[in-house]
């Protein structure tokens, strides 16, 4: 009986472990730059600092949508890294199924603005 018990206790323990390391995580800076869909009104005070291209591996352990999620953030976080930007306007976004030994990728363009 003991020993069942704590089989559960490990399938349990081992199970959070497992599904808490494929979850997306959004970290402190990316989670401070604001992302739009289009330009807007709300940019027009703001500096427009350059158009940018990320790439994104898929992560087979996750499904389509956190998929696009964790590529949008880390496409936030590049914008912060390397223009210290604070908005990005997503222009495009483009699942490419990879070939024989390739990964899927997820192909983004945006704009990134400094409005602060």
């Amino acid at each position: 009986m003991r020993t069942k018990t704590m089989n559960k206790i490990l399938l349990t323990v081992t199970s959070i472990i497992l599904l808490s390391g494929c979850s997306p995580e959004i970290t402190k800076e990316p989670a401070q730059v604001t992302s739009h869909s289009r330009v807007d009104a709300s940019l027009d005070d703001c500096q427009r600092i350059t158009q940018f291209k990320a790439e994104y591996e898929v992560n087979k352990d996750l499904n389509r949508r956190e998929n696009n999620i964790q590529a949008q953030t880390e496409m936030k976080q590049q914008a912060y890294d390397e223009f210290r930007a604070d908005n990005v306007v997503y222009i495009n976004t483009q699942y490419v199924k990879g070939g024989f030994r390739e990964p899927d990728m997820i192909y983004s363009r945006g704009i990134a603005y400094k409005c602060y």
